[in-house]
């Protein structure tokens, strides 16, 4: 067997003499450990668990904790070194002495974070004895740090559970006393000052500034500021900030020695403060806010800053709808009274971003007051708009005579350069049709684009009117802003399709003239619109010095489709009444009663008179061609009623036969009379002749019927069929050899 060598043997003995050296230091240890844990566990049981109020301060446990922690640390580095030193040979003695050396770290270190919990919160105490309060509040967020880094072994403990209770109860009394005392600085209230006034006052403590600050970022590190922010902002926003833009008031601010007030006085009228009063004073309110409460706060957030993060937005919203909305002028002449209103709103918008009320990514404010003019221009348009409304809302029986006959209407003295005695020249045809295919325009009826002479109600004139003061102050802009203009004034006819309608809806379906002068409107309105586009575009070319396409025929067919189904709505609702009359007449009941009804005159004569009503408000509203035909296509259906009730009956008494001759020769006389020329009923009415003839069978003889067919070639063939006229001579006259006579010539 070798001999170890002495270097062998040197080593062998002084692994042995640190192994026993660390046996002793771990058994040491373990025993400071055991007895830190126990002396601690009575301090905190006394100090958290039995409230004992006689209980003194303590050694420094915290101290001994870390002593031991850094000994541990040294134990473990001699037990690494010496397991590799020692690895061949080891015989499992180093791991016992590992796990004992564990076993005292884990109870060192859940006596080391109660430990640490404790000393956060006598520094929370010290701090506020101190008047530390930022201090405070830090101490409380290392609380809250330690207490979400802490072992599971800790969180078991009943005195880890009774160091949460008392923390939480420091915490919500640290809270609450800071909150009182910012009301103690910062206080404000509204009251009735007289009739029609309330004053705000907000009052700052002047003399405590360092205190109020410490005691806000304190609140604020701890997330606790919000409710009294919030409280603060609201009343500021509430009683100051929007009575100022809304209504007309006074800023005043005094500086004392305790305290610095600002005090807002508001008029409560429906007077509106002019846009610089208005910014004058919200000026005032944050120059003050600022002078007395510039606190910078430890994250770079500034109290000024924190105020505006919750209400910035909101207020400048306020601001531009219920001020500067308004302010907007209402004409381009307005305008010019308003030069200066975006650097004085500019101004205001820097102001605020550099004292931090607002961030420098919202620009709302200046946007706003950069589209000045558009702004300007769409407000003009509104206006305009509410005008037109209130015209078409005006009586359509208020009317006026246009036509030939009168000068037409201008729709303004830039845009119309026609004739008095015509609706367009022909410099203005020439450039319209210039591309039409016309061989000379000397073939053209002159005439042709004249509107044909009758009535329109004087609000389609007014409605006329505007449009020409929109196109003129739209042709008069220098810059894109035109465009709101015809638009505009595009609009105003869409409005004119919708809202008369349904505005004069009933009358519409009950007054025969209002549906008159509601056509002629709509076609007047068309006829305008023809020949606009072309106006409008020769004045804008001279002004922009560019080709501009503009038109209004888009309308055109809408307006005659709009005046023509309402006026035929009416016309089947007249035609309507009247064989329904008709039809209660005798004439329904001819073929099954010997004698005529007593009634028939009566109705007869009432669809007369409905016509001639008709005839009293149609004939000088209308245009002479439309009304001729309006009423001759009622009489024609009057009297294609009155032939067919006869004409089909199988038996006529001689005595009914001489009352329908007596009735129909009344209708006979008074339906020309319809027509400004009598002659004319026989263009308008196309049973007119027909009509003649059925009266001249029911008092003729065969003798004469066989006459006026004349082998087929008479008048009376031109006006009924063969079996027409065998029906009515069948009707009439009784059976003999005469009638079979004629009978058989009737082919």
């Amino acid at each position: 067997m070798t001999r170890p060598s002495f270097l062998e043997a040197v080593l062998a003995n002084a692994g042995q003499v640190e192994m026993s050296d660390l046996k002793e230091r771990i058994v040491d240890v373990s025993q400071n450990v055991s007895q830190l844990k126990h002396r601690v566990y009575d301090y905190m049981k006394t100090k958290f668990i039995d409230f004992d109020p006689l209980l003194k301060k303590s050694m420094s446990f915290l101290d001994k904790a870390v002593r031991m922690s850094d000994e541990i640390n040294n134990l473990f580095n001699r037990i690494e070194f010496q397991t590799k030193c020692d690895l061949a040979n080891s015989t499992g003695e180093l791991r016992n002495l590992h796990v004992s050396l564990k076993e005292a770290s884990a109870v060192l270190s859940i006596t080391t974070e109660l430990l640490q919990m404790e000393s956060a919160m006598k520094d929370v105490e010290d701090a506020c004895k101190d008047g530390q309060f930022v201090d405070a509040a830090k101490s409380i967020q290392s609380f809250k740090e330690l207490v979400k880094n802490s072992c599971k072994e800790t969180r078991q403990l009943d005195i880890y559970q009774s160091l949460i209770r008392e923390f939480t109860s420091i915490v919500a009394k640290f809270c609450k006393e800071n909150t009182d005392k910012l009301y103690l600085f910062i206080s404000w209230e509204t009251t009735d000052a007289a009739t029609n006034t309330l004053k705000s006052t907000i009052k700052i403590k002047s003399s405590c500034f360092s205190e109020l600050q410490e005691v806000l970022q304190a609140l604020h590190l701890l997330e606790e500021l919000y409710p009294w922010m919030n409280k603060f902002r609201n009343f500021l926003t509430r009683s100051i900030l929007f009575p100022l833009i809304n209504n007309e008031g006074s800023v005043n601010i005094e500086d004392g020695e305790l305290y610095s007030t600002i005090q807002v006085s508001i008029k409560m009228t429906s007077r509106k403060p002019n846009y610089l009063s208005t910014l004058d004073n919200l000026t005032k309110c944050f120059e003050f806010l600022h002078g007395e409460l510039d606190m910078q706060f430890e994250n770079d957030k500034s109290f000024i800053s924190l105020l505006g993060a919750g209400s910035s937005e909101e207020f400048i919203d306020h601001l531009i709808k219920k001020c500067l909305k308004e302010t907007v002028p209402s004409s381009s002449a307005e305008l010019k009274n308003f030069t200066g209103i975006r650097e004085r709103v500019a101004a205001f918008n820097n102001y605020m971003v550099g004292i931090e009320f607002l961030s420098e990514e919202n620009h709302s404010l200046v946007d706003y007051v950069q589209n000045f003019d558009a702004l300007c221009a769409n407000k003009t348009c509104e206006n305009y708009l509410k005008i037109a409304r209130d015209i078409m809302k005006k009586d359509l029986q208020d009317m006026v005579e246009v036509g030939p006959q009168t000068p037409a209407v201008a729709l303004s003295a830039t845009l119309d350069h026609t004739n008095t005695d015509a609706l367009i020249d022909n410099s203005v045809l020439q450039e319209s049709f210039a591309n039409v295919n016309i061989k000379s325009e000397n073939e053209l009826n002159p005439n042709l684009f004249q509107f044909p002479s009758c009535f329109v109600s004087k609000s389609t004139i007014e409605v006329l009117e505007l449009v020409g003061t929109i196109l003129e102050e739209g042709v008069a802009q220098e810059n894109e802003l035109h465009q709101y203009y015809l638009s505009t004034a595009k609009s105003v006819f869409e409005l004119y399709i919708c809202v008369v309608p349904t505005i004069h809806e009933k009358l519409l379906s009950t007054i025969p003239q209002q549906v008159a002068l509601f056509h002629n409107n709509c076609m007047y309105l068309a006829h305008r619109l023809v020949l606009l586009g072309f106006e409008v575009e020769a004045s804008l070319r001279n002004v922009l010095k560019a080709d501009v396409a503009i038109t209004f025929v888009d309308y055109v067919q809408t307006l005659r489709h709009l005046g023509t189904s309402t006026y035929l709505k009416h016309m089947q609702q007249q035609r309507k009444q009247m064989l329904d009359l008709v039809k209660e007449s005798g004439l329904a009941t001819l073929g099954e009663n010997s004698e005529l009804s007593p009634d028939t005159e009566r109705t007869l004569r009432q669809c007369l008179r409905q016509l001639e009503l008709l005839q009293s408000v149609w004939q000088n509203v209308l245009p002479g061609n439309v009304y001729s035909k309006s009423i001759g296509v009622l009489a024609n259906a009057f009297i294609e009623e009155l032939v067919i009730r006869v004409s089909s009956v199988e038996d006529i008494p001689a005595n009914t036969a001489v009352k329908l001759t007596s009735l129909f020769k009344m209708v006979q006389e008074r339906i020309p009379k319809l027509f400004q020329n009598g002659d004319e009923v026989v263009l308008f009415v196309k049973r007119w002749l027909q009509f003649q003839e059925l009266i001249n069978i029911l008092s003729a003889s065969l003798r004469e019927i066989e006459e006026r067919w004349a082998d087929g070639k008479g008048p009376l063939a031109h006006e009924f069929t063969t079996e027409q006229v065998k029906q009515l001579i069948r009707a009439l006259f009784q059976n003999t050899q005469r009638r079979a006579e004629v009978l058989a010539k009737i082919k």
